[in-house]
């Protein structure tokens, strides 16, 4: 079982890299949101729900837009919760084919400005990161330059 000690080991490591991105991955009830909770006790490290990064006027901008402008959005809104390490939880949100979002992509950007821990519904399968949803294990896939920054709750 994974707990708090072993994401702070690991971040130790993490948290020398330029993409300071930790994906705590697993399936449903594996204990990845009570893992982040956990987690809120470091001075300075804040959850969110992903959801919450989004203000409404994010879909009035043009679908082939919203790509760009996320990042700019998120990270402000990032900027706000005023934390050393953000934890975001329920990310599958922008996996919502409506947002016209790369979400690794956009998470690993923005891990470069503020440190990121983001819970991942899904699985490892070497350097293949798979996003579980609507019971599609295979959803949606990444390659992931860097195994060292997922940690797997299922093993």
């Amino acid at each position: 079982m994974v707990t708090d000690a072993d994401v702070l080991k690991r971040w130790k490591y993490i948290a020398q890299d330029d993409e300071k991105l930790l994906i705590l991955i697993g399936g449903p009830g594996s204990g990845k949101s009570s893992l982040i909770r956990e987690l809120t006790f470091q001075d300075g490290w804040k959850i969110c729900e992903a959801r919450e990064l989004f203000d409404d006027e994010f879909l009035e901008i043009p679908r082939a837009d919203r790509p760009d402008k996320a990042i700019a959005l998120v990270s402000a809104a990032i900027h706000r919760l005023n934390a050393r390490v953000v934890m975001i939880d329920n990310v599958e949100f922008l996996f919502a084919p409506i947002l016209n979002l790369d979400p690794v992509a956009m998470l690993k950007k923005l891990s470069r400005e503020c440190p990121i821990i983001v819970s991942w519904r899904g699985s490892l399968e070497g350097n293949t990161l798979y996003f579980e949803h609507n019971g599609d294990p295979k959803y949606a896939k990444f390659v992931i330059d860097n195994p060292n920054h997922v940690i797997c709750l299922d093993e």
